[in-house]
């Protein structure tokens, strides 16, 4: 499925004949740490991901507190943006929260995008009359480099302190 996807959207791309498009196939939080610079894109879309509905899975989403400074890093500040949408209730209501708790943005929910459906998915689930949750984010001030998602924060290891041996390790 994804390939088929791959392939549509890479000749809509060359057939327009945009110059300014990058598609990567992979593993997106893989990806964004290791191939994508920061401050990369004054935009970034991320239409109905994977909800990864059971708990067990949960920390393969791609936005929740300890991966959501991973992706606003991709954001040119002060001008990024992120849109968002799922017709995945419980997801988009734990992305609302995790949005909303982070100092370095500002979270507006959207009824409806102004030019309509940007997905065939949102199209079909539209015409289905299923509840779908749209987001438009802003980056506020110098952005998300050094503001971090305060739950994301305890997952961070930092060295060791001046005071503690060598090996200690803390978090903070």
């Amino acid at each position: 499925m994804v390939s088929k996807y791959f392939r549509l959207a890479a000749r809509r791309a060359a057939s327009r004949g945009l110059s300014n498009v990058v598609l990567l196939r992979g593993e997106a939080l893989y990806l964004i740490a290791t191939l994508l610079p920061a401050a990369m894109a004054r935009t970034v879309h991320v239409y109905f991901p994977d909800p990864w509905p059971k708990s067990r899975h949960h920390r393969r989403r791609l936005l929740d507190p300890r991966t959501v400074d991973l992706v606003l890093s991709l954001l040119d500040p002060p001008r990024g943006r992120l849109f968002f949408a799922t017709d995945h209730l419980e997801y988009g209501e734990a992305v609302v929260e995790t949005l909303s708790l982070h100092p370095a943005v500002d979270v507006q929910r959207v009824d409806a995008w102004p030019e309509g459906p940007r997905t065939n998915y949102e199209a079909k689930f539209e015409r289905e009359g299923r509840p779908i949750i749209r987001l438009a984010v802003r980056l506020r001030g110098g952005g998300p480099s050094s503001l971090l998602h305060p739950a994301g924060r305890h997952d961070l290891l930092v060295g060791p302190a001046t005071d503690q041996e060598p090996s200690a390790r803390r978090t903070s």
